[in-house]
């Protein structure tokens, strides 16, 4: 169908628009994901009855816009304990505190990130040993079991092996505090993984889950589970040409495998159809988000050109390199 009379309201489309950005598209991983912060939550109750095991730290290593940040909100919203709650007080407690580490970040600007997200003030003359043992205090106090620090990469500002061994030595100390079990979650591009070489303490004490990139045909299957549920979910039907294996390798080589890069195309090309009321998902809406984000030539565009797995995507501004 195709009209004007499809067009929908302004109203309509951010009904659409919202309903399908927090669809969540649950991926094989997610089983995995979803049973380690269940055993981290199995290990609090067991370290408070002094049988825990020293594995309290998750590092969640992916490629950036792999999902992490995504499947975490969504795997902590399922957790019942991860929730705030009233203790016997009346005060409202929260289990977890996410923050995001800042850049740069020394060993102190990472315990002030805390500090700041608590909204606990810190002195500029405090030592790196005192504002952790604020930072352990006021974790304790407050009944905050789960620390999730994204863009944990940061953390590894350092080059030489002594100062990340300073940053290596933080980490594993809060997960020592007195009478305190708390559990940590990183997560980071995979870079990320420097903080776990040359420390069998630490590595000792995590749990390391990857996100792979997706790669086709293999992940055929992953690839049309997106298409499909997104379109199904903005109304639209899939035009012949996208049930092809053509235009799902172009997909997936677009976004570089990132499987969240290839949900927040699926949902532009989507929510563009949608607006201009069409009711087709074809081929033309991706090329055109694919120009609209990339900048890229029409020639080096992967949903258009002949022989698009020549094309590596992160060179869609190579031509402008060096001009004035």
């Amino acid at each position: 169908m195709t009209g004007p009379a499809n067009i929908v309201s302004l109203d309509g489309f951010r009904a659409v628009r919202a309903d399908a950005k927090r669809n969540y598209i649950d991926h094989a991983r997610d089983a995995r994901l979803a049973a380690t912060l269940r055993d981290m939550v199995e290990n609090v109750e067991a370290c408070r009855d002094g049988v825990g095991s020293a594995r309290r730290a998750l590092f969640l290593i992916g490629a950036s816009r792999s999902g992490k940040s995504w499947a975490l909100k969504h795997h902590f919203g399922l957790v019942p304990e991860f929730q705030p709650y009233q203790n016997e007080y009346g005060e409202t407690v929260k289990p977890l505190l996410s923050i995001e580490a800042p850049k740069p970040c020394t060993s102190k600007d990472f315990a002030r990130a805390i500090l700041d997200a608590l909204g606990v003030p810190s002195k500029s003359r405090m030592t790196e040993g005192e504002l952790y043992a604020t930072v352990k205090t006021q974790l304790r106090e407050r009944g905050i079991v789960f620390l999730h620090v994204d863009e944990a990469q940061h953390l590894l500002r350092h080059t030489r092996r002594d100062l990340i061994h300073d940053v290596q030595d933080r980490l594993k100390s809060l997960m020592q505090i007195e009478d305190w079990p708390l559990h940590t979650i990183y997560s980071g591009v995979p870079e990320l993984a420097d903080l776990l070489k040359g420390d069998p303490q630490l590595a000792n004490r995590s749990v390391v889950i990857r996100f792979i990139p997706l790669a086709f045909p293999h992940d055929k299957p992953v690839v049309e589970k997106v298409l499909n549920e997104i379109a199904q979910k903005c109304g639209l039907e899939l035009a012949p040409e996208l049930h092809a294996d053509d235009f799902l390798g172009r997909l997936c080589h677009a976004s570089d495998g990132s499987y969240g890069k290839i949900i927040e195309t699926v949902q532009a090309a989507s929510l563009l159809v949608v607006k201009k009321g069409t009711g087709q998902l074809d081929r033309r809406a991706f090329a055109h988000v694919y120009q609209s984000h990339s900048g890229c030539l029409p020639s080096d565009n992967v949903f258009s050109a002949t022989r698009w797995s020549e094309i590596d995507p992160a060179n869609a501004l190579a031509d402008l390199e060096g001009g004035n």
